[in-house]
């Protein structure tokens, strides 16, 4: 992948988005609810994603304080988390066809920024909630052609593989569920509850002299502060 020049990679606006992970119990732990993005999507074609989109209206059952207070304290973005937790419910139904019902099932549980050179970008809240009982998802059929439910674990061993492909910070989110992955659901959900302080992560991008894209750091990893970033 290319990156664009500077002038260009700076011109290109951030959007909110939302995406969700959908969780149910299985044996010995939880599953996790992936979707594979159509071969002809604007943005990662074909890869294995989580629920999501950009945010638009807001709406939604709590008021816009009551999120601010339990959701945009915590992500740092104030009273936009109605707008980000409207949109979360609204990809549910539109992509994979799960009514998870109110803003109340959601729990936010990492904060992303697209790096900096990629022609789109997002600012990015991820929610878990707990899949709706009795309800079987279905992909749309559009944006998604096919979905399953997946183990953190072989999510990763079959990324690893080259047969289940996933963008670097979904590769990430997953990997962040390891720790509670043997544990059900709840258990989960009332980690995420618990969470203090989302900070947006700012994954930057390696490039070479010509600009192709060589690899992404984190924060705190070496050579990170020397790259381009926000």
């Amino acid at each position: 992948m290319h990156a664009l020049d500077p002038t260009a990679a700076r011109a290109v606006a951030l959007r909110d988005a939302s995406t969700t992970l959908v969780l149910r119990d299985a044996a010995g732990g939880f599953e996790v609810l992936m979707v594979k993005r159509s071969p002809h999507a604007s943005f990662m074609p074909g890869a294995h994603v989580f629920p999501g989109g950009a945010v638009d209206a807001a709406a939604g059952s709590e008021s816009t304080v009551e999120l601010a207070a339990r959701i945009g304290r915590v992500t740092r973005v104030g009273p936009r988390a109605r707008a980000y937790a409207a949109a979360a419910l609204r990809e549910c139904r539109e992509e994979c066809g799960l009514d998870l019902g109110s803003t109340r099932a959601l729990q936010p549980w990492s904060h992303w920024v697209t790096p900096l050179g990629l022609p789109k970008r997002f600012d990015t809240l991820f929610f878990v909630a707990r899949a709706p009982a009795g309800q079987v998802p279905q992909p749309d059929h559009a944006e998604t052609t096919t979905l399953e439910w997946v183990a953190p674990r072989a999510a990763l061993e079959a990324h690893r593989a080259g047969r289940f492909p996933m963008e670097f910070a979904t590769v990430q989110t997953v990997r962040s569920l390891l720790p509670h992955a043997d544990g059900p659901v709840q258990a989960l959900l009332d980690h995420a509850a618990a969470l203090a302080d989302l900070p947006p992560l700012h994954p930057r991008l390696r490039l070479d002299a010509a600009r192709q894209v060589r690899g992404i750091a984190l924060p705190g990893e070496p050579g990170y502060e020397a790259l381009d970033g926000d």
